[in-house]
């Protein structure tokens, strides 16, 4: 095509030029540096126009946020828990998001004033919601929830929050388990990315204390997320 256009350019713009042909070459040249641009650019033109726009949020309140009876593999109850989840909106009107991740990539812990990388977390991909996949598409004015993780009554029946993380990681040094955190503060950051989207790294401050309830309301109450700039 770009060809085309090149061969035919003396017979389009001749009435542009002068006694001395000045305009007849400019305009072949412009047309010839567009081609060119065209040609070698031409695959990141088209993802640039094909890009979706996602918005990312979470909402703590059902269905979002909601208690869950867990149960081991045999359907015997374990415990309440209650889960939270990461709101992915594609915001396109005509967009398909592709093969979208989030991955938890790091986690610090806030004592007042003092804020404190988590040497033990290791960054890992969440899971959606349901099925667990690690990558999703998501349609148009659509959305999908991804597991964050939940708050549950662990080994000694005080609070503790596990990411919902692809895996379940064996305990480091220190006998910490990765992807566990008890009572406290934290700077949470997620990665939200994909094959048409542009990546984006998010932070929500997540705070809970180790007192345990089966009311979901008032468990709701206690638990503090929210999103922050930084």
């Amino acid at each position: 095509m770009q060809n085309t256009i090149i061969e035919q350019a003396p017979k389009i713009v001749p009435v542009l030029a002068d006694s001395n042909g000045f305009w007849i070459q400019v305009v072949l040249a412009t047309i010839t540096a567009a081609a060119v641009i065209v040609a070698l650019f031409q695959e990141k033109i088209k993802d640039w126009f094909n890009k979706a726009k996602l918005s990312v949020e979470i909402r703590p309140s059902p269905p979002d946020c909601h208690q869950i009876d867990l149960s081991d593999q045999n359907g015997k109850f374990v415990s309440k828990s209650i889960y939270i989840r990461i709101r992915v909106t594609n915001e396109s009107d005509n967009k398909i998001a592709k093969n979208i991740e989030i991955i938890a990539s790091n986690l610090w812990k806030i004592d007042g004033r003092k804020k404190e990388i988590v040497k033990w977390f290791l960054p890992m991909n969440l899971v959606w919601a349901h099925d667990h996949p690690i990558t999703v598409s998501i349609p148009p004015k659509s959305f999908r929830l991804c597991d964050l993780g939940a708050f549950r009554p662990l080994f000694d029946g005080n609070t503790r929050f596990r990411f919902d993380t692809m895996v379940q990681p064996n305990p480091v040094s220190g006998g910490h388990i990765p992807n566990i955190i008890e009572e406290g503060k934290y700077l949470f950051e997620a990665i939200t990315s994909g094959e048409n989207v542009k990546p984006e790294t998010i932070y929500w401050e997540i705070e809970f204390k180790k007192d345990w309830s089966d009311d979901e309301d008032r468990m709701l109450e206690n638990i503090k997320i929210h999103k922050i700039s930084k």
